[in-house]
């Protein structure tokens, strides 16, 4: 595959020259939507892979970020995904492998790992792995007849079942801009005690309590917010907060949630930011025996992202009499002292309108 990228060139020129070659088709092939997952010894992790042709050729995202994919005419197939190491460190994640049917599979990473990624697995930049996408099927159509789920209980995230971290989003030019102008100590929410919004709260644990009218969920950061069932209308006027308006119904036995009302934020450390007019959709499902809770949330915010980003989180069933101690408290006059002590603090004043 590393050799092949002059040949997905004259892939991309002849079929748009000639669309009846047979390269041509088996590209058509990839197109489509995928489940797709890799594990590199520690659990898969699994996302949404999206596969379109435009007059440039293939174009792809996973859980709502770019990627970038090469294909050849033996149906081989190179993805590569922007990933981070265990400290952070920026690398691509590169996989590799073949087509057959409706299933892709292949492997990531160095035949032998370096020193390095020997002795710190978990900081390396090249980790070995293997990966797989199988076609998504025709999902049954929704709006199924309501059959309510109590979802209430402490529930802590699966060790091994969670979803694939995207750090890469398909933003419009205007939030590009608010990125590339972000300073994290600055102006990241958290740094001040602010809350981190509901895209990162989202893979929390939770413990639920379910009401006639409503649930209630209660994040492992303190935070809680009301989902309400009872088929009420919103009201007139909602003032925006950190974690929104939610209401929910029932498609079958899972819970479809939507918030609207929310405040600005920033969908993570980079700075990527979510509007006031960002709308929230996000699905919880039981497993068959009742021991996992299942969700994903979409958000759309088309004034900030040309393709709405995803996330996804598993939750394991937790002892409810067990103790737990007191949340997480923050301090927000230690921040401030040291901006005032490093003299940062004019700097952070004259930044209040990037703010969000």
């Amino acid at each position: 595959m590393k050799n092949k990228l002059a040949q997905v060139f004259w892939t991309i020129f002849l079929c748009n020259a000639l669309p009846a070659l047979a390269v041509c088709a088996a590209s058509d092939e990839f197109l489509g939507d995928w489940t797709i997952w890799f594990d590199q010894g520690r659990g898969a992790q699994h996302g949404l892979l999206e596969i379109r042709a435009n007059q440039e050729g293939l174009v792809a995202h996973v859980e709502g970020g770019p990627v970038s994919i090469l294909i050849d005419d033996d149906h081989g197939v190179e993805i590569g995904i922007d990933d981070r190491t265990g400290a952070g460190q920026p690398y691509i994640r590169t996989l590799v492998g073949m087509l057959n049917g409706d299933v892709m599979e292949g492997e990531f990473g160095p035949e032998e790992p370096n020193e390095f990624c020997r002795n710190f697995p978990l900081s390396c930049d090249s980790p070995r792995g293997v990966w797989g996408a199988e076609r998504v099927v025709v999902a049954l159509p929704e709006n199924q007849p309501a059959e309510p789920v109590d979802f209430s209980g402490v529930w802590s995230g699966a060790r091994g079942r969670g979803g694939l971290a995207r750090y890469t989003m398909d933003l419009t030019p205007s939030a590009q801009a608010y990125v590339d102008g972000f300073d994290h100590e600055l102006d990241f929410p958290a740094q001040r005690c602010m809350s981190s919004g509901l895209f990162r709260r989202f893979t929390s644990g939770i413990e639920i309590w379910r009401y006639e009218s409503h649930f209630v969920f209660l994040y492992s950061g303190g935070e809680s917010r009301r989902i309400y069932t009872d088929g009420r209308a919103r009201p007139a006027y909602i003032f925006p907060s950190p974690l929104g308006h939610s209401l929910g119904r029932w498609d079958g036995d899972t819970l479809v949630v939507e918030t609207i009302g929310l405040q600005s934020m920033v969908r993570g450390y980079r700075g990527e930011p979510i509007s006031e007019n960002a709308r929230f959709v996000e699905r919880y499902t039981l497993s068959e025996d009742g021991s996992l809770l299942i969700g994903e949330v979409a958000l759309h915010d088309p004034e900030n992202y040309r393709k709405p980003p995803l996330r996804r989180a598993t939750w394991r069933k937790g002892d409810p009499t067990a103790e737990r101690g007191p949340s997480g408290s923050c301090d927000p006059d230690s921040y401030y002292r040291q901006l005032y002590e490093e003299g940062k603090m004019q700097e952070y004043i004259d930044r209040s309108d990037r703010r969000l």
